[in-house]
């Protein structure tokens, strides 16, 4: 069985939806689970594929979990984040207004059925998630507010 993020077209797939501060007024479809809140780092990893507009953090998140990606991009930086994950061969794009059903289950299909796609978002969250980044992150910010001094050792 296949679990999806951020999906809304009529298949027979459970789907998960944040609905926001109204959730309690929206009635979803058979197939769909929504609440107001929905923690997106908690539902990852369940699902096989990330549908999403783009954003940092959500194309961020789906690489530490080793999810691939279709985006449809709205604005600012997830035009880019689409474009760099279509070129690198990591998710695909589409434009969101303009994306017909089928060319949207046509792209599901083939991202769920690529398996070197798969192997290589594997890779990368392995990586991910055995690097020190975080923790490097704080301590170059905490170093930088103590010292004073830019991250090139400049007053």
């Amino acid at each position: 069985m296949l679990n999806f993020l951020y999906f809304s077209l009529e298949i027979n797939t459970p789907l998960t939806k944040p609905l926001g501060a109204y959730g309690d007024v929206y009635e979803l479809p058979s197939n769909m689970w929504g609440a107001n809140m929905v923690p997106q780092t908690a539902v990852i990893p369940l699902v096989d594929l990330v549908i999403t507009h783009g954003g940092n953090n959500t194309v961020t998140e789906s690489f530490y979990f080793g999810k691939p990606c279709i985006v449809m991009p709205l604005f600012c930086d997830q035009h880019d984040n689409a474009q760099r994950l279509e070129e690198l061969g990591l998710g695909l794009k589409f434009r969101p207004y303009q994306v017909t059903e089928n060319e949207l289950l046509v792209g599901i299909e083939k991202i769920l059925a690529d398996q070197e796609l798969a192997d290589k978002m594997k890779t990368i969250s392995e990586r991910i998630q055995a690097s020190n980044s975080q923790s490097r992150a704080a301590d170059l910010i905490e170093e930088v507010a103590l010292s004073g001094k830019n991250i090139n050792g400049e007053f």
